[in-house]
């Protein structure tokens, strides 16, 4: 069997971070220390053979077990920027002295496109540094560190089959919101809101809050209970919900923070350089997804165990 090359594989897909560019062609990446850096959107969201199965005791060593499936993520690849452009062009309307709910706009929505947006979210929420690091939690936690080799095989091996299972599980059900924030810009990290982190397999209700392009955001789930229509709907925000949503990038980012034009203020979370979550009931997307049409108010009565 043939060595299998080195490769670049992206957990930020080119085709995303490029809609990150200034003017001037370039995004920033702003640590937990504060230190900030400035490169091409390619130069960012890269990892080494991110998705290679390398079983070999010794580096440089091939089995017949290797295996990469880089390819897996194509087809979403490929199909991102139509998602993308697809989604920035749904109507739109500010209704910003309205209730939450009814500020929501319902559209409509094919199978094949609504298809491709889960497919598409699905694969940017799995092959996050976020959800890597889920994948050999339980691992280091029992025997501790792992060398480098071994946990890298580890994450890979738990990753391969995720995206696949989890795009076939979600099909075309749920609920989907394309968020727009003329008034802010949206900020992106290795860590982001998504519960896409097991691999013994996807979440029966899954929710993915991911950041697109520095003013448009997508909010899909699988709520336990909700009217199949309408299956997609549109929402403007404000700055100040925009800076809640930057805010809990933030808290599930670990040390990788990425901006266009607009700075924004360190958070303590991110400080920490960890990928943290969200707890307790009734948190703000909670509340988001229950203000989506179709989509029940939030049962209450079993908060006391929180």
């Amino acid at each position: 069997m043939g060595k299998k090359k080195s490769e670049r594989h992206h957990w930020w897909p080119e085709c995303v971070s490029e809609r990150w560019a200034d003017e001037q062609g370039g995004v920033h990446w702003l640590l937990p220390t504060g230190e900030e850096r400035r490169a091409r959107p390619e130069s960012f969201g890269v990892i080494g053979n991110g998705h290679f199965i390398k079983l070999g005791r010794e580096p440089g060593a091939s089995t017949p077990w290797d295996q990469n499936f880089e390819p897996v993520f194509h087809r979403a690849d490929d199909r991102f920027p139509a998602v993308i452009d697809w989604l920035e062009s749904l109507t739109f309307e500010r209704r910003m002295s309205h209730p939450r709910r009814s500020r929501f706009l319902p559209q409509l929505s094919s199978d094949e496109l609504f298809a491709q947006m889960v497919e598409s979210l699905t694969s940017l929420a799995i092959r996050s540094p976020m959800t890597r690091e889920s994948c050999v939690f339980s691992a280091e936690r029992f025997r501790g560190s792992l060398a480098e080799r071994e946990r890298n095989s580890l994450i890979a091996l738990n990753m391969r089959d995720m995206h696949t299972r989890a795009v076939q599980a979600f099909g075309v059900r749920g609920k989907a919101t394309a968020i727009s924030s003329p008034d802010r810009e949206l900020v992106f990290g290795d860590g982001f809101f998504h519960n896409l982190i097991s691999p013994s397999g996807p979440p029966h209700s899954p929710s993915i809050l991911a950041p697109l392009t520095p003013r448009l955001a997508v909010l899909y789930t699988i709520p336990t209970r909700y009217m199949v229509e309408p299956r997609l709907s549109t929402l403007v925000i404000g700055a100040g919900e925009a800076d809640v949503l930057n805010r809990i990038v933030q808290i599930y980012a670990c040390d990788k923070l990425y901006y266009r034009s607009e700075k924004p203020v360190l958070a303590d979370e991110y400080r920490t350089g960890k990928h943290l979550r969200l707890s307790g009931p009734g948190h703000f997307i909670e509340e988001m997804i229950h203000s989506m049409p179709g989509v029940p108010d939030r049962d209450t009565s079993l908060d006391f165990l929180e």
